[in-house]
């Protein structure tokens, strides 16, 4: 019984770690949807810039900058693929873990009743048998 209660906190911890990878997967991807949002407003505010006025050269830093950030949003991009794909199989293990975990959780409730049904009979026994000898007396 004890080590079914050890299987059952030992579950539960791995329960908790993988939660905890999955979380900062979570914000790591908020934080990278936010940054290619950033990314996609200043490309939207220098395509703009060389509508409002007609300055050579600030059409020209304006193609520069929106030249130097392209790089930027495309390894967000593939870094947001990756993260994806990585909290996909985090929480496909969570879920599994989570089934594990509720399954030894219940084995070990019912093995508890069990338990407490089987010393619950061996009392009514034996006041049954201390019953029965105070009658005979």
């Amino acid at each position: 019984m004890k080590q079914l209660l050890q299987l059952c906190q030992q579950e539960e911890k791995k329960l908790h770690q993988l939660s905890q990878q999955k979380n900062a997967s979570q914000q790591r991807l908020l934080e990278i949807a936010q940054q290619q949002q950033q990314l996609s407003s200043m490309v939207s505010q220098y395509h703009a810039y060389p509508q409002q006025c007609a300055n050579p050269l600030l059409m020209q830093n304006s193609v520069q900058m929106i030249n130097a950030i392209q790089p930027l949003q495309k390894k967000l991009t593939r870094q947001k693929i990756l993260l994806e794909q990585e909290h996909q199989r985090v929480d496909k293990i969570w879920r599994s873990q989570l089934g594990r975990q509720q399954g030894i959780n219940w084995f070990y409730q019912d093995r508890l009743k069990q338990r407490q049904a089987h010393i619950n009979k061996q009392e009514q026994k034996q006041m049954d048998d201390l019953a029965c000898r105070y009658q005979l007396k």
